[in-house]
């Protein structure tokens, strides 16, 4: 591919490709300018014939091989063919070259009756694999991608070799249009600027290569296999299954057990088979039954899509329907969830709140009336409600809870855990023990309880929903209970004001990991000072100012339960609440230090045969077990090894496969919308580091901080000359500038988290970025 100016690239495609659309255009060169400047003021004019007109940058110092400088130079859409207006416009972008040597200017025509416009990149921005990806913005503002202001974009993504066809007319136009273009310039790395008219015309504003930057790329794999098996998995997963109701099924990576944002997206195979043999295979299962659903213990919830992890949501349909309730109505249930999701893909991570009817809760009668609407009757209506009455006295039964037996269970695992880790038994025999001492007096239990605390959390919401209490209310609870983290803040305030000694807090919290799962992850034994600052912390409320209910809304809350047929006091209920909410916490506190030390022993025992922690990452779980049952005739180093080459190839094709966060049909395996509130993760790297919010450009230290910024156009470029380890971003896309920016510069960043997200994350004092599996990690 020749090097070319942005007009130069235009002019050529636009003399060599006619079947591709380009508007009329114009170059200006600034020797020509500053010479005569009334007379190419005037072509100009005559040029514009009357229309607004687009005048941008085309420097030798854009658009390059190795950096495209995306918005480092003045560009202005919708100039006024007048004779100041042009003439400014022309002298601000020359100004902006910051240069006496002899420039170019691009001018055409605004395109009218725009109905899409935006960027196409013809590889991924972080793997090049082989993608399309388009981000793009519905309406006139042919600006709004790359300017990062909008949050109102969409993004299309396309296995280059996909054999499917793209059902969106102007998606498929536009793909043709780059096939094209790629093909005549024999370069599959393109950036492509588009525009799409009312006619469902496609035009060109900029072709440029897509700058490698300070990106590591490796080899490009052929996705082509993997995709067409994983295709034909869901495919077959998706058929009508003998032992599960729904007539098909489709699969997120968050609807139950979130292993997104637990493992996040990309796991490596120690990670995910752990998460497997602890929880999903199984024990999940186990605990639903126990609480009175249906038994779905032969099922794995989660399946690995070639190494992407993704939740079965007709299991979990399934595992949420009341045992006892009529086989018919059940599986009409189950449809109408599955439903329900395909429709609404967005509430994929929300489905106990949007979807499903899990538990009983003040106001449920009221809410059940909706499927009246979707083919219900009055009696399926009622019995489906009775069933989710019985089963949820029977989990808050003040006496009998299962939930109470669950808290109990977690000291038997901290004493066997002491036993374990004390005993004079093989690292193996350790691991395996240490895993099923986990599963039965941890993560089971751990299951029950956090079942439970939905459960609590349901009624507390319930109790705003029917006005017994504010929202404001609502946090004042919420903030009033005893979370081990609360207590971990404590302790860490006595550490700071010399009370409490380094030791004596590590002996307590040494064992967590901002990454539970990963063996790479740090335990805060081993990063103290990586995690803390040593600064002092804010003092916490004081118990007289710990949130109570009045003792009219106690009445009330009585009356309400009575009413309802909940067979517990109003006090009884508050028990309830917060002893599943605070003993959730306690009990994950607890499970996981199994969990943390399982990969601290796993990487004693590569330790032992000469292979890595980092390698050791890769290696599936299942075969540690084994060994403690199967002598092989082999040494472990080999058996290990073997292992571990397997799972990082997978590992490999996994980094640079794409696919959506909700499949609903196999054929989304190649062709999918990101949700709108799925955030764009740029570069493949992971950052910890302490966050600042960016009030201004001035008098704020950004060096080796993650910067978090509402929207953020080419003016704020003076970010990347401060040292800033990380990006935040509100607004943006895929394609827009920051994004661009930051992949070029291998900044880790994350663009276009939305709302919600952008204001919880930014309460953060620290965080880890890991662009890698997708995640924010709150430190601190």
């Amino acid at each position: 591919m020749m090097n070319h100016t942005k007009a130069g690239m235009l002019k050529y495609l636009k003399e060599n490709l006619s079947s591709i659309n380009i508007l009329p255009l114009m170059v200006l060169r600034s020797r020509d300018f500053r010479m005569e400047e009334e007379k190419a003021v005037n072509a100009i004019l005559m040029f514009a014939e009357n229309c607004p007109l687009a005048i941008r940058s085309s420097s030798s110092m854009e658009d390059t091989w190795e950096y495209s400088n995306a918005g480092k130079f003045e560009s202005f859409l919708n100039v006024s063919p007048t004779h100041n207006a042009v003439r400014e416009a022309v002298e601000k972008v020359y100004q902006s070259y910051q240069t006496d040597g002899d420039e170019e200017i691009l001018i055409q025509p605004m395109l009218e009756n725009v109905k899409k416009s935006g960027v196409a990149f013809t590889v991924d921005m972080n793997t090049f694999a082989d993608y399309y990806t388009v981000n793009f913005y519905e309406g006139d503002d042919s600006s709004a991608v790359t300017s990062g202001y909008s949050n109102e974009l969409k993004t299309f993504v396309q296995y280059k070799y996909s054999e499917k066809p793209i059902r969106d007319r102007d998606m498929n136009s536009l793909i043709t249009a780059c096939r094209q273009i790629e093909k005549f310039l024999k370069n599959d790395s393109l950036d492509i600027e588009f525009a799409v008219n009312r006619e469902g015309k496609v035009f060109i504003f900029q072709v440029r290569p897509i700058a490698k930057g300070n990106r590591e790329v490796g080899e490009k794999l052929d996705l082509k296999p993997a995709l067409n098996r994983i295709y034909k998995k869901v495919k077959k997963l998706s058929a009508v299954h003998p032992f599960l109701l729904g007539r098909t099924t489709c699969f997120g990576v968050m609807p139950d057990w979130n292993p997104a944002e637990i493992l996040g997206i990309r796991p490596k195979k120690l990670a995910i088979s752990l998460y497997k043999e602890l929880i999903t295979d199984d024990v999940w299962a186990h605990q639903r039954y126990d609480y009175g659903y249906r038994d779905l213990t032969m099922h794995p919830l989660m399946i690995s899509f070639c190494g992407v992890p993704y939740i079965d949501t007709r299991i979990t349909f399934n595992s949420f329907i009341p045992k006892n309730l009529n086989t018919k109505i059940s599986e009409k249930l189950v449809n109408h969830y599955l439903s329900k999701l395909s429709r609404y893909p967005k509430y994929h991570d929300k489905i106990e709140f949007e979807i499903v009817y899990s538990c009983y809760y003040l106001g449920l009668h009221d809410k059940l009336k909706e499927l009246l609407d979707c083919g219900f009757n009055e009696n399926e209506i009622t019995r489906i409600e009775f069933s989710l009455l019985e089963l949820t006295n029977q989990i808050i039964n003040p006496e009998k809870g299962l939930y109470k037996e669950d808290i109990a269970k977690i000291s038997l695992l901290e004493k066997n855990y002491s036993k374990i880790v004390q005993s004079d038994i093989s690292i193996i025999d350790k691991i395996y023990w240490l895993i099923e001492e986990c599963k039965a007096y941890g993560t089971l239990p751990f299951a029950g309880v956090a079942r439970a605390g939905f459960i609590a959390v349901q009624f507390l919401k319930s109790f705003v929903n029917i006005g017994m209490i504010d929202r404001k209310e609502y946090d004042a609870y919420m903030n009033s209970l005893d979370t081990v983290n609360r207590k971990m803040n404590r302790d860490l305030n006595k550490l700071y004001k010399g009370v409490l000694t380094k030791e004596e807090f590590l002996e307590t919290y040494g064992h967590i990991r901002p990454g539970t799962y990963d063996i790479l992850s740090k335990r805060y034994d081993e990063a103290f000072d990586e995690y803390f600052d040593g600064n002092s912390m804010e003092d916490l409320p004081k118990p007289e100012e710990v949130f109570s209910f009045s003792k009219e809304q106690m009445e009330r809350m009585q009356l309400e339960l009575e009413e309802n047929g909940l067979g517990i006091t109003a006090n009884e209920l508050m028990v309830f609440i917060r002893e599943s909410m605070e003993g959730r916490e306690y009990l994950k506190f607890v499970f996981t230090k199994s969990v943390s030390k399982i990969l601290q022993l796993i990487g004693e025992l590569g330790g032992r045969v000469g292979i890595s922690e980092k390698d050791m990452a890769y290696l599936d779980i299942s075969v540690v077990k084994r060994l403690y049952a199967d002598l092989y005739t082999g040494d472990i180093k080999t058996v290990f090894e073997e292992n571990i080459r397997a799972n990082r190839v997978q590992y490999q094709n996994a980094m640079q496969i794409k696919l959506p966060s909700i499949i609903v049909a196999p054929e989304d395996i190649y062709s999918f919308y990101l949700l709108g509130e799925e955030p764009n993760f740029i570069t493949q790297k992971s950052i910890t580091s302490d966050l600042l919010v960016l009030d201004s450009s001035d008098g704020q230290d950004l060096k080796g901080k993650i910067v978090f910024i509402r929207a953020a156009d080419p003016g704020y470029d003076f970010l990347f000359s401060k040292g800033i380890a990380g990006l935040v971003t509100q607004f943006g896309g895929a394609n827009s500038h920051m994004a661009v920016r930051c992949a070029e510069l291998a900044i880790p960043a994350v663009i276009g988290v939305g709302e919600q997200n952008y204001t919880e994350w930014s309460r953060y004092k620290k965080v880890t970025i890991d662009c890698l599996k997708k995640q924010v990690i709150k430190i601190k």
